[in-house]
């Protein structure tokens, strides 16, 4: 079995390509210990499979048209919500990957794997930045964008249990086709970025990553009143992207005021064999 970690996004920038693998995002995010656990099994006829239910799952069957030899049965335990900024159909993907690779002995190697699952991404606009993090694990700084292979990123290892509080979806293809947003997105997120690798600390990221979300006004009044009173007792929390959905510091009991938080540590392991 195979398990990849969530991953969490604070800013972005983005780079389009007409090459999926060259096309991608700056930024920087995080892993997380909850995630997705993938099995391939052998089928009558090619079935993905989500806690339990039958899926089309486009940016998963793009990976298993490429590598499977024959019907397999993809069934996925995914412990986070598709389409909050938890970066499900990345670790989807990736994780299916390496599970096709051992189950039919393709002999592919790791990075190989993981520009797939990218591209499966890129293409199929459910991701451009997740699967670099999940590749490599951490707190991750992705200093260009594009494809696992040719990544320049840096890893900071923390230690930190945090609080999330979902409250609904963000469709990362609805707003990244909104040109006007997306360069403005590209104008904050790159200012970040370079705020955070002159000094990157932990401690910096909440306060950069809630520049950025109200600086392209992705962020709405309710997150904006939950994280203002995350932080007035003693908490820090910020704007999960692309989701609708906060990550926060000493903030559980403030966020069961608004809806059911759960927790998760920082984890610096990437996907994994369980």
């Amino acid at each position: 079995m195979i398990f990849c970690p969530g991953s969490i996004t604070a800013f972005f920038s983005t780079l389009i390509s007409e090459n999926p693998l060259l096309s991608g995002s700056y930024g920087v995010g995080f892993t997380i210990d909850k995630g997705v656990f993938v099995e391939v099994e052998k089928a009558e006829k090619t079935e993905i499979i989500v806690n339990g239910q039958s899926w089309d799952f486009p940016t998963v069957q793009y990976v298993v048209n490429e590598l499977a030899k024959d019907d397999v049965k993809v069934k996925i335990k995914m412990e986070l919500p598709v389409g909050c900024g938890f970066g499900m159909s990345g670790a989807s993907a990736l994780a299916t990957a390496l599970s096709l690779n051992n189950f039919f002995e393709l002999k592919k190697s790791f990075i190989e794997l993981a520009d797939l699952a990218h591209e499966s991404e890129v293409i199929n606009k459910t991701g451009l930045g997740d699967v670099i993090c999940q590749t490599f694990g951490g707190l991750v700084v992705r200093k260009n964008a594009c494809c696992p292979s040719k990544a320049a990123v840096e890893r900071l290892i923390v230690d930190v249990n945090l609080d999330f509080l979902v409250l609904g979806k963000i469709s990362t293809e609805e707003v990244l086709k909104d040109e006007l947003k997306r360069k403005r997105i590209n104008e904050v997120g790159m200012r970040c970025l370079e705020e955070f690798i002159r000094s990157p600390e932990f401690d910096n990221l909440f306060s950069i990553a809630n520049r950025f979300s109200m600086e392209t006004g992705l962020i709405d009044d309710e997150m904006r009143d939950i994280i203002e009173a995350v932080e007035s007792n003693g908490g820090k929390a910020a704007m999960i992207m692309l989701g609708k959905a906060i990550f926060a510091y000493n903030g559980f009991d403030v966020l069961k005021e608004f809806g059911n938080p759960f927790k998760a540590k920082i984890t610096c392991c990437g996907v994994q064999l369980v």
